[in-house]
């Protein structure tokens, strides 16, 4: 168990055309953290902090943002927006930490959750997998797969995010809660050494769903 997510917003035009640029002002090394928005709701998100601002579908890749560097103990705050609901975000980092900021749908509006890791497993030979639970009525959510439907990862609680290494392989994973499927099948594809992953399970109008987003730092 160890890295994942995060929050704000610094000077941005756009989530694709910053994805080489800083977006905030870092401190030294030792004192960074980083932070990023994931789009869990049923509907496009928009992330706004003054000037800037970034837009996140509600499939696919484009449905998480890089994580940002920020100077660690920075108070972070944005606008969020999905529809007509708007709600206000802070957020500060501790250093070497990584912060995921949450969106997901609630009745009919929206909430935010924060989702904190502070890595310590790279390894350049094999993947890191993590596993994210976002709804708060699974008290106990899992993750198999593989060839032999093995368990990944087994009582996972809400907002309590657990991560192992796991070899290089193409994999395809089925989230489970209190032991029965929760959503579909998530295909990860072909992993890569020394990469990063996560699998979320968050609720919906229409029942749970899984899928995953890649841990980018670029």
């Amino acid at each position: 168990m160890k890295k994942i997510l995060a929050t704000g917003l610094g000077l941005i035009s756009s989530f694709a055309a910053a994805a080489d640029n800083p977006l905030y002002p870092t401190g030294p090394a030792q004192d960074s953290s980083f932070v990023r928005f994931l789009n869990a709701s049923e509907d496009k998100a928009s992330i706004v902090n003054g000037t800037a601002k970034v837009s996140l579908t509600a499939q696919g890749e484009g449905r998480a943002s890089r994580f940002y560097p920020v100077s660690a103990g920075t108070k972070l705050l944005a606008n969020v927006q999905v529809g007509s609901s708007k709600l206000a975000v802070e957020v500060t980092a501790k250093p070497g930490e990584f912060v995921t900021v949450a969106i997901i749908s609630k009745d009919k509006g929206i909430e935010t959750v924060v989702v904190k890791e502070s890595p310590t497993d790279f390894n350049a030979s094999r993947a890191s997998v993590g596993f994210v639970n976002l709804d708060a009525s699974c008290a106990a959510a899992g993750l198999t797969g593989g060839a032999k439907n093995a368990m990944i990862f087994e009582a996972v609680k809400p907002v309590s995010p657990q991560r192992r290494l796991i070899n290089p392989v193409s994999l395809a994973v089925q989230a489970n809660c209190d032991g029965k499927d929760a959503g579909k099948p998530v295909d990860l594809g072909q992993l890569q050494g020394g990469e990063r992953y996560s699998v979320v399970l968050v609720p919906g109008k229409k029942g749970q769903q899984a899928f995953f987003v890649r841990d980018s730092t670029s």
